[in-house]
């Protein structure tokens, strides 16, 4: 697998979002996003399937409302459950855990292109370009070949870039 890093306009950078801001006051070790700011593709390319697949074979969907009793919550999976970014957060606290660098993983908001829903998936840097973990499909796969418009993601210094509209 060859991909390219994810660059694309960047249309303004800011704050993370509120839900995700809530998170990280609650568990700052999980947002802890230190180290390299990417990692060899060869040292991690079987871990981040591994992880990936194990997350969604781990994890059941469901939303933040039945999980919660909040509307939207960015949390780890509770009881075994949760939606998209609890899928995205428990993937990075276990590479973490694996040893792999948090600031290598960070976290992105895209649409789906032919379903046109917002999710949340977790983006891996590697030497063989930006990665993708997602809750939607077992295999990891490039960041352009996912069906997603990028809106924005997660910088290692804390702060998010918006992308520009197409």
């Amino acid at each position: 697998m060859r991909c390219t890093p994810l660059k694309l306009p960047i249309w303004r950078v800011e704050g993370p979002p509120q839900q995700y801001a809530v998170f990280c006051a609650e568990e700052p070790e999980a947002c802890d996003l230190s180290g390299p700011e990417f990692v060899a593709w060869a040292g991690v390319r079987d871990l981040l399937r591994a992880v990936n697949a194990g997350v969604n074979a781990d994890v059941r969907k469901d939303s933040d409302l039945a999980c919660s009793g909040l509307e939207e919550k960015w949390s780890f999976p509770v009881a075994g459950w949760g939606d998209c970014e609890d899928f995205a957060l428990e993937k990075r606290r276990r590479l973490v855990e694996r040893g792999v660098s948090s600031a290598a993983l960070t976290m992105a908001i895209v649409h789906h292109e032919v379903q046109f829903f917002p999710h949340a998936v977790l983006l891996a840097e590697t030497s063989a370009g930006t990665i993708v973990l997602d809750d939607l499909v077992d295999d990891i796969v490039c960041w352009d070949a996912a069906p997603y418009r990028w809106e924005r993601r997660e910088r290692p210094d804390g702060r998010w870039e918006r992308f520009a509209l197409p």
